[in-house]
């Protein structure tokens, strides 16, 4: 493969890879690791070897596939010497993936190894800080079949959009590689690819088969009122379902229109919902009325949404626990905070669009999006969230698109939404948000924001929030580059509490320093009576670093009264040279939970604070679901459009308070 695929395949973000399903022979620390016979192989055989220099998108390149300058080595090269070229250029890829499993504390046979530099050659090192498959089993948390390993590293063979073969090959050769010590067994398997079409949503556009098993499944996808029976090849060949495996195909997906048993009065081939409506009836997810009808247009109550909702996004059936039916599904969404008590106390009243929008995003795992909304009459954003995908939609009023949002849902219109709720939980669907040019998958597990957006009010300098069952503390966060503080002039001007640094860690040398106002910071706001808190600015990069921070806060925090949370404040320098850049997000997370552990086994409440940035990028916030958040961002907004759930906002570094020279951080603090 030519070097330029590489670079297409480097910007796609690594997921799904593989298990180790036999014991090493040889199993040693990535430390002092090199590219083995193994992994050279497959570069050479893969690369292709040019004795020339050539052009390619503006970039010159020679031997196997080495970018070089232009001008350089105008004789051409030797087999040797584009070996070498290539070991040279290996070495930054050797020790990225070298470090990264030295971090983690992996051991890895020397195959396995090549495996991995392979494959982190040619798509780049972005699996190492994200939460793939692959890190999964390198930290031993996840086991898959024979089968499911060359799948999942046989899904990373795109460039463009569309299927490489002779990409798909080097990554079942990786994946036999990884698992046998050779890569002979990718001969025991073959792919097929699809050619994806309009209109369909597919979980994977590839598969892998058993080399002279049957094609037992093709890949998830859904078109709605269709069915698809076989596959049509690019050279003409028709593959169906129980067909011998016998060599990698590509190609198109044919179709056969569903045929449904019996039928409704009142739902006509011709309506819009007649295949959802239909669909769900064969497959026993909804019934009719018992007389014939389904009775499209009468209202969807409570009791109905909150059961198919709930199936629908995969959640488990429940027994009523009261006198309605439908007791025991009100209670399960009751108890997650997906429905009001007012909601739930009658079951037979209708359900309102908007609050089955936001039910529906919940039971998928979603939070609010905070994109712009695309409805004139509604800006809420879990409706903004499904809409994004698919599952909501709209209707033109007026030549505006509108939702309608106090309008009740028909028996219809539930029939569309569950049918799509099926279709996202089938696909695994996932919510993603947009920071900068990164596109990033939340964590469905994860806690997420629910503040509601119109309960915030005044400027970005002097913020509130008002939300029944919330009481929302204004406060400051100062180091020592507020200097002297007036103390009583700040309470005087309503601020309630403080979070004060107690020191940090130098972003080069590491070592850590006081902050030389903590004491006098500590005692005048005690005796103005804030309440107050403390903070660390950490550059940690081991848990051992971690765990010494927490005992330096600790050790200053004796004698002292703390009513408002210890926190842990790692944040990415800005210097390219500091000592945490490229810190795996799995090593951050390790840090944070070793000095939040620390502190909450002292008897203090631990805290996390994140910016934007840390909090999509550098943290699993999955991971950090025992401890509070501290969010600081969009600074002068009306509102905080961070998706995680979070228990203080940092809503400016420009605020105006008395009795502090100069500008200050400004901070909300939401107690439940």
């Amino acid at each position: 493969m030519k070097r330029s695929h590489r670079s297409l395949t480097a910007l796609m973000l690594l997921a799904c890879l593989t298990a180790q399903l036999f014991c090493p022979v040889s199993v040693r620390a990535a430390s002092d690791m090199t590219a083995g016979d193994a992994a050279l192989d497959l570069i050479r055989r893969y690369e292709g070897f040019h004795e020339a220099a050539y052009e390619e998108n503006g970039k010159w390149y020679v031997g196997y596939g080495t970018q070089i300058e232009e001008g350089a080595w105008p004789d051409g090269v030797t087999e040797e010497q584009a070996l070498s070229l290539v070991r040279e250029e290996l070495r930054s890829t050797e020790s990225s993936l070298s470090g990264w499993l030295s971090r983690e504390g992996v051991a890895v046979t020397q195959a396995q190894f090549d495996a991995l530099l392979d494959f982190t050659y040619t798509l780049g090192s972005s699996w190492m800080n994200g939460t793939s498959l692959l890190r999964r089993l390198a930290r031993g948390e996840v086991t898959l079949s024979r089968r499911e390993t060359m799948r999942a590293f046989g899904v990373w063979c795109h460039a463009g959009g569309k299927v490489l073969p002779s990409l798909a090959q080097r990554r079942l050769e990786e994946a036999a590689l990884w698992l046998d010590g050779d890569t002979a067994g990718a001969e025991n398997y073959r792919w097929l690819a699809l050619t994806k079409e309009a209109g369909v949503r597919y979980a994977t556009d590839f598969a892998v088969y058993e080399r002279g098993g049957a094609y037992d499944a093709f890949p998830t996808m859904f078109r709605l009122g269709w069915t698809p029976v076989a596959l049509k090849t690019v050279d003409g060949k028709t593959i169906r379902l129980g067909d011998t495996v016998t060599d990698n195909v590509s190609g198109s997906i044919v179709w056969e229109r569903n045929r449904y048993d019996g039928a409704f009065d009142d739902v006509p081939e011709s309506g819009w919902f007649y295949d959802y409506v239909m669909e769900l009836t064969t497959a026993q997810v909804i019934n009719g009325r018992g007389d014939g009808t389904y009775a499209p247009q009468l209202p969807t109550t409570t009791g109905e949404a909150l059961k198919l909702i709930l199936l629908a996004a995969g959640h488990p059936e429940q027994e009523a626990s009261g006198e309605h039916w439908a007791s025991g599904y009100a209670d399960y969404a009751l108890e997650r905070g997906w429905i009001t008590a007012a909601q739930a106390e009658d079951l037979n009243a209708p359900i309102r669009r908007l609050d089955v929008a936001r039910l529906s995003a919940r039971a998928l795992g979603f939070g609010q999006s905070f994109a712009a909304t695309p409805f004139a009459d509604a800006d809420d954003g879990f409706l903004t969230a499904l809409y994004e995908i698919g599952v909501l939609e709209g209707e033109i009023a007026d030549g505006e698109l509108c939702f309608f949002p106090d309008r009740s849902l028909t028996r219809a219109e539930i029939s569309a939404i569950v049918w799509r709720l099926r279709r996202a939980s089938a696909l695994g669907t996932r919510q993603t948000v947009s920071y900068g040019n990164r596109t990033i998958e939340i964590a469905p597990e994860a806690a997420h924001n629910a503040y509601d957006r119109n309960g915030f009010s005044g400027s970005g300098k002097k913020m509130s929030y008002t939300e029944e069952g919330v009481t929302a503390l204004r406060g400051i966060d100062v180091s020592r580059w507020s200097e002297t503080i007036d103390w009583d002039a700040v309470a005087a001007d309503g601020v309630e509490f403080a979070i004060l640094r107690v020191g940090g860690r130098y972003q080069m040398s590491g070592e850590i320093y006081d902050d030389k106002y903590f004491e006098d910071y500590y005692k005048g706001a005690r005796a103005a009576g804030l309440k107050l808190g403390v903070y660390f600015y950490s550059q940690a990069i081991t848990v051992k670093e971690a765990e010494r921070e927490a005992d330096y806060v600790l050790g200053k925090l004796k004698g002292k009264q703390i009513d408002a949370p210890v926190v842990f404040d790692w944040e990415t320098a800005e210097s390219s040279s500091a000592r945490t850049n490229g810190l795996p997000v799995s090593v951050v997370c390790n840090c944070a939970v070793a000095f939040c552990g620390r502190v909450k086994a002292a008897g203090y409440e631990p805290m996390i604070y994140m910016n934007t940035y840390d909090g999509y990028v550098k943290y699993d916030v999955s991971r950090l679901s025992d401890y509070q958040i501290w969010y600081a961002g969009q600074y002068g907004g009306a509102y905080p459009r961070f998706v995680y759930d979070f228990v203080m906002w940092q809503y400016t570094d420009q605020g105006v308070v008395d009795g502090i020279d100069g500008k200050v951080d400004m901070d909300l603090w939401f107690l439940r």
